[in-house]
Order: C-alpha cells, then sequence, then structure tokens
C-alpha cells in the first residue's frame, strides 16, 4: 500500500512539474500572439495581459497586403521544397547503402558525419562563400539548395541510416528469392517501410531553409531571391516605421506552415526519431 502511495505522489509531482515547464515555455509564444493580434507598438508592457485590450488583424494585413510578401513566399518554398527533395534523395540512398552494404571506408564515412554534425554550420559560411563566387552561383537558387542540403546530410543519413537498420533483412531475401530486383525491393519495399523515417526526415531538413536568415543574409544581395525570412526581418526590423505588431505578425506567418507540417506528420514524428535514433 505505502508502496503504491509513493508511486501515486511521484506520479503527481512529476506532472505537476512537467506541466509548469510547458506553461513557462507557452508564455513568450502566448505573448507573441498577444503583440500580434493587439494595437499596441511596444513588445514590452508594464500590465499583465492575458488577452489583447486592443484587438485587431491589422498587423497580420500589413504584412499580407506587402508588394513582395509573395516573392518571399515563392523563394523561400523553392529553397525549402528543392532542398527537402535534393538532400533527402541522396540522403536515402545513403544511408541505405550504409546499412545494407560493406565496402571500404565505411566506417570512416560514418565517423565523418559524426564530426560534421559536431561542428557549428557557421564554421562553413565562409568557405562555401569562396566557392559559391568560385562557380558564379551566388544569388541563385542552385547555390542556397546545395549549401543547405549540405548542412542537413548528415543529420538524414544517421537518423535513415538508423531506420533502415530496424527492418529486418530476411524481408528482402524473400523478396529477391520471389524475383524483385534490388531497385524493385528498395522502392516497393523498403521505401515504404520507412515512411516514418523519411516524413521527420524531410520535415527538419525543410525546416532549415525555411527559418534560416544567416545563411541567405550572406548568399543573397538580389531582392527578388530573398526568402521569407530575411525579407520580412529587413522590412519589419525598421522599428522606426513599423510596429512590433508588424513583427509577431510576420513571425506567426512564417511559423504556420511548419506547425502544419508538423500536426500533419505527427504520427510519424516519435516512430521515426526514437527507432531511428536508438538503433544508429
Amino acid at each position: 500500500m505505502k508502496g503504491k502511495t509513493k508511486e501515486r505522489v511521484s506520479y503527481f509531482f512529476t506532472h505537476l512539474f512537467l506541466i509548469i515547464v510547458c506553461l513557462l515555455t507557452f508564455i513568450p509564444i502566448w505573448w507573441v500572439l498577444l503583440t500580434a493580434f493587439d494595437k499596441r507598438v511596444s513588445l514590452v508592457s508594464t500590465e499583465f495581459l492575458i488577452y489583447p485590450r486592443n484587438p485587431t488583424v491589422d498587423n497580420f494585413i500589413q504584412v499580407l497586403s506587402h508588394p513582395s510578401f509573395v516573392t518571399w513566399l515563392k523563394n523561400s518554398f523553392i529553397f525549402a521544397a528543392g532542398t527537402t527533395i535534393f538532400s533527402l534523395t541522396l540522403a536515402t540512398l545513403s544511408a541505405y547503402a550504409y546499412s545494407r552494404f560493406d565496402f571500404p571506408g565505411k566506417k570512416a564515412g560514418l565517423a565523418s558525419y559524426v564530426i560534421y554534425m559536431m561542428l557549428p554550420t557557421t564554421a562553413a559560411l565562409v568557405p562555401q562563400l569562396l566557392i559559391v563566387k568560385y562557380l558564379g552561383i551566388k544569388n541563385s537558387y542552385l547555390s542556397l539548395i546545395l549549401i543547405w542540403s549540405a548542412a542537413n546530410m548528415a543529420f538524414a543519413v544517421w537518423n535513415l541510416k538508423g531506420y533502415f537498420d530496424t527492418i529486418p533483412k530476411s524481408i528482402e531475401e524473400a523478396a529477391i528469392i520471389d524475383g524483385a530486383s534490388k531497385f524493385q525491393v528498395f522502392t516497393m519495399i523498403m521505401l515504404p517501410l520507412a515512411k516514418p523515417a523519411l516524413a521527420i526526415t524531410a520535415i527538419f531538413i525543410f525546416t532549415a531553409p525555411w527559418t534560416d536568415y544567416a545563411t541567405s543574409y550572406l548568399f543573397l544581395t538580389d531582392a527578388s531571391k530573398y526568402t521569407l525570412a530575411q525579407g520580412l526581418f529587413g522590412w519589419a526590423a525598421d522599428f522606426k516605421t513599423v510596429s512590433w505588431g508588424v513583427f509577431c505578425a510576420g513571425s506567426i506567418i512564417m511559423a504556420l506552415p511548419l506547425t502544419v507540417l508538423y500536426l500533419v506528420f505527427q504520427k510519424y514524428i516519435i516512430n521515426g526519431l526514437t527507432v531511428g535514433g536508438v538503433k544508429g
């Protein structure tokens, strides 16, 4: 009886702690929402507000009606979708090779991915800028798609490789005995079974170019190629002419597509991360 009581008390305080942490995490998000839907121009206030005092959607209208908003949105989608498709395709092929085949340099290759993940992405920006200038592809979609693909490749390969390791080889062997080729085994058996890992990996890859500001700021000087992050920051960060409400509204609009992606693919997220991460 004492054991059950102790377990219930521990259960209660654990959940109470987690609830408090979640509420503390939600406070800055709620404050951004309050600022975005309020007419006030400042971000800070001496009053504790639970709801907007002067509710309005004018901040969102101002962001959406900006003449360059559609261009920024289009560019961000091109960069994010292009990076996701290119990086996920190469990472899937590479991860499958590391999982199923033995070849010289396999361990060294996997170790190099780990070392690369330990380095900050900003450490590679200057060499990448020099390479882009040498190739003459600065201010192009190709340049940033390649850079963001390289930045996400290590995580993508490791996560997918770990998930492929959990799929029994006997499934492939049975398919080959039935007359399937290696290409058919990969496309018709392995890829459908790896949907959870592919989904979460794609979301992580898509998030990087969609939210990244530093890389696009360094590599893009042509206003017609600005991403949503770069365009909104360059415009809404000028607080002499634009209010904090507009800035917060722009941040919410940027976060909305990612939120929808996470909600749509949430059933794959836990499975894709835990299985691939533990086995890898």
